[in-house]
């Protein structure tokens, strides 16, 4: 009888372990996907701060408006604001496409990744 029952615990416990599983396995594929729509967007949003900071500086150099101090702080809050993006930066590399070949396989360390790596430096 205390074998029956320690049997039956066994495969409750076993059953519950693979609910379990099963769960926290779709529950990080539910996590990695809001994470590749989150890391998009903070690319997105930098590529455009960073497009409108371009444009506001090209317009801030034409002759009409050289040294207008209005543009002046409004370039400067648009490179602050750039700068506060890029703080971001490391979330959309981990799944940005052109990136992804730089950081090869992070689960084997290779001479090789290491080697281009020093190459890239100089």
């Amino acid at each position: 009888m205390n074998k029956v029952i320690k049997m039956v615990e066994l495969i409750v416990a076993l059953t519950a372990s693979v609910a379990l599983n099963i769960f926290l396995f779709f529950y990080l594929r539910w996590l990695l996907s809001n994470f590749t729509f989150l890391s998009e967007n903070v690319y997105n949003l930098l590529e455009s701060a960073e497009t409108f900071s371009n444009h506001l500086s090209a317009v801030y150099e034409l002759e009409t408006f050289y040294g207008d101090e209005t543009l002046q702080n409004l370039l400067t809050h648009a490179k602050q604001v750039v700068k506060e993006i890029e703080v971001y930066k490391d979330i959309y590399t981990i799944t940005n496409d052109e990136d992804k070949d730089k950081l090869g396989d992070i689960f084997n360390d290779t001479e090789e990744g290491e080697e281009e790596g020093t190459e890239e430096e100089h």
